[in-house]
């Protein structure tokens, strides 16, 4: 169970990685749509989160090597849930961050999910 959870790890990190990479102004217009909606955007922000948080947290209990990083990432996508879906102007803070000006920094958050991605995905390869 725990490989698969590696394996989906990877692929939603290289998937929403490369999305970032290639399309920055589709996730700007993403956050500011969810920003406009005030508290219902930052409620379906944090349920983004939670499926896959829940997942590896339910499933996932390796604490040593790269596997760790899953483990840790699904700590902190749960953490992020539980703030957004709690105490929803934490949420609001963070997407009244994003505008067009600063689109480059989805293509910088990017290439880390990638390249988390791709060591999670090598990890995975070589176990």
């Amino acid at each position: 169970m725990e490989r698969g959870i590696e394996i989906m790890t990877a692929v939603c990190l290289l998937v929403t990685g490369l999305s970032h990479v290639l399309r920055p102004r589709g996730w700007v217009d993403f956050f500011v749509m969810l920003r406009e909606r005030r508290e219902a955007g930052v409620i379906a922000t944090g349920l983004l989160h939670l499926p896959l948080a829940v997942l590896i947290v339910a499933f996932h209990h390796r604490w040593t090597g790269v596997p760790a990083v899953v483990t840790v990432l699904g700590y902190a996508w749960l953490l992020k849930a539980t703030l957004y879906l709690t105490f929803p102007r934490v949420g609001l803070m963070s997407l009244g961050r994003v505008s067009v000006k600063r689109s480059h920094e989805f293509v910088v958050a990017g290439w880390v999910l990638i390249g988390v991605g791709a060591l999670v995905a090598y990890s995975v390869s070589v176990a």
